[in-house]
């Protein structure tokens, strides 16, 4: 009986070590192996030497960035007139306002500008409220307008323009609408990206 006891012992020792020996790999399935691969780095580029560029020209920048402040005696659209003996009536106000984008200067462009197209100059404004209701009508009625802040002797102003247009005849034929839209009678000028 005690061969028969051995027997079973060392049956079950060897199933336990085939087991822990067989079964892992059995249960992983096929085992692929890896191998290293090597290859070939080609040989670093020659290099450039540096070259130190020209200095960046920030007078000339700074100069053509700048646009002259211009000077013109021009009074505001939206100013209040006083009450007086002088102050036209009510009636008068929309001629007064034709009046006063007919008078408006305009300089003659000179070789230092060129001319880049055409623009419509509806007016000038001392309040930049106004300024920004007026763009925001043009706007919304499907015009490119911009501003440009000018000095008058009675102080600063705003002068709102739409355009600018290659096309001379397309401006002259959106003048009536503008009118109808604004208010204003707009005067179409040469427009320069210089000023």
């Amino acid at each position: 009986m005690a061969s028969a006891l051995q027997n079973r012992l060392v049956g079950t020792v060897i199933l336990v070590a085939v087991a822990v020996i067989f079964l892992p790999d059995m249960l992983d399935g096929k085992k692929s192996r890896s191998s290293d691969v090597f290859v070939n780095v080609p040989a670093a580029p020659n290099k450039k030497p540096i070259v130190n560029p020209e200095p960046f020209p920030e007078e000339r920048v700074k100069n053509t960035a700048q646009r002259p402040v211009e000077i013109v005696d021009e009074p505001a659209l939206d100013d209040q007139p006083t009450a007086s003996a002088d102050t036209p009536a009510p009636q008068d106000a929309a001629e007064e306002q034709d009046d006063l984008a007919s008078q408006t200067v305009i300089e003659a462009p000179d070789e230092a500008r060129q001319s880049n197209g055409w623009v419509i100059q509806l007016g000038s404004f001392r309040h930049s409220k106004n300024v920004k209701q007026l763009l925001d009508k043009l706007e919304n009625a499907g015009y490119r307008a911009f501003s440009r802040p000018i000095v008058t002797s009675s102080g600063p102003l705003t002068k709102v323009f739409v355009g600018p247009n290659l096309n001379k005849n397309e401006l002259d034929d959106a003048l009536s609408h503008l009118q109808e839209i604004t208010g204003l009678r707009g005067k179409v000028t040469q427009f320069s990206v210089n000023g």
